[in-house]
């Protein structure tokens, strides 16, 4: 926490506007705001309790007392005063915050007032820390202090002070690095997550030990594989000579593993459309035991049951 006595001296003059800024108001058939008159003077006595405070360095007292004259009566005096309690609590995003929403609505405040409020901007804008951050995998969560960061063109904005970052994703382990920053601090952080040990895994187990299996169009090896998978959704396809391919989607989670049981089948031949001509023929000759014997040759085979121990299909 800062305590600066021309902060504080260019508070009470902001106050001291505020004051007669009230007398004026009052004078005035209609308010200036959209509040109650009821409401009015309820934020003047918050107000002045918020400037005494603030003058005895009682930063957080303030900066309650102005949140909630603001909230009753949305004076740009006010705001301005927050401000300087966010500053004297080392809360400089939040003061500059302020700053910059008063000068986007002074109302009447002088100009001299306005160009003091400037100056105090870019005081601010400089205390403020700011960490160069690169991140892989680029979707990883970053929180600052248990809350989530905003992460502009690969840089955050932090108050001055002990600030812990923290990254986390689906699959990986989480990092954490701890900062003590200084006003005005220029860091550069660099942090790659790396996988953990039972992150999410896909097992394709084809019931031919030579078929091909591919991921996502990728060839991944033959007969059975099992490999790490991201989460999201994969396309999985297993081919063997002599068999019909074999297509999945399955839907992969951040940890467990996804098994694929892949029964390839033959393919199925139309016996009929040559068996009745042969039929003919036999009868025509009289070779019917031939006939019978050459049908249980190439009769159609029967599917082969599928094998007992089977994981089925793939688990969603």
């Amino acid at each position: 926490m800062i305590t600066n006595r021309n902060t504080l001296r260019l508070a009470a003059l902001f106050a001291a506007l505020a004051s007669s800024r009230s007398r004026a108001v009052r004078a005035q058939s209609a308010p200036s705001t959209a509040v109650t008159q009821t409401d009015e003077p309820a934020a003047r006595e918050l107000f002045n309790r918020g400037v005494a405070a603030l003058g005895e360095a009682r930063f957080a007292e303030a900066a309650g007392l102005f949140e909630e004259s603001y909230r009753r009566n949305p004076a740009p005096v006010a705001l301005f005063n927050l401000a300087f309690a966010y500053r004297g609590l080392g809360r400089y995003l939040d003061a500059a915050a302020c700053v910059r929403r008063f000068l986007d609505n002074p109302g009447s405040t002088p100009a001299d007032r306005v160009e003091a409020a400037r100056v105090e901007l870019g005081a601010l804008e400089r205390s403020i820390a700011r960490v160069s951050l690169t991140v892989r995998p680029t979707t990883a969560v970053v929180r600052v202090d248990g809350r989530p960061a905003r992460v502009i063109e690969g840089s955050i904005e932090l108050d001055p002070g002990r600030r812990v970052i923290e990254l986390s994703l689906d699959g990986f382990r989480s990092e954490r690095r701890e900062l003590q920053l200084t006003a005005g601090a220029r860091e550069t952080l660099s942090i790659e997550l790396s996988l953990i040990d039972d992150a999410a895994r896909l097992r394709v187990e084809p019931s031919v030990a030579s078929a091909r299996v591919t991921i996502d169009g990728a060839f991944v090896g033959a007969g059975l594989v099992e490999r790490r998978a991201t989460m999201g959704v994969h396309r999985v396809t297993v081919s063997a000579e002599g068999y019909v391919p074999l297509e999945r989607t399955v839907r992969v989670g951040g940890t467990g593993v996804v098994r694929v049981d892949a029964v390839l089948q033959r393919p199925r031949s139309n016996y009929w459309l040559w068996l009745g001509p042969t039929i003919g023929v036999v009868a025509a000759t009289g070779l019917s035991v031939g006939g019978y014997f050459l049908w249980r040759e190439l009769r159609p085979t029967a599917e082969p049951p599928l094998p007992p121990d089977r994981w089925g299909d793939p688990v969603f």
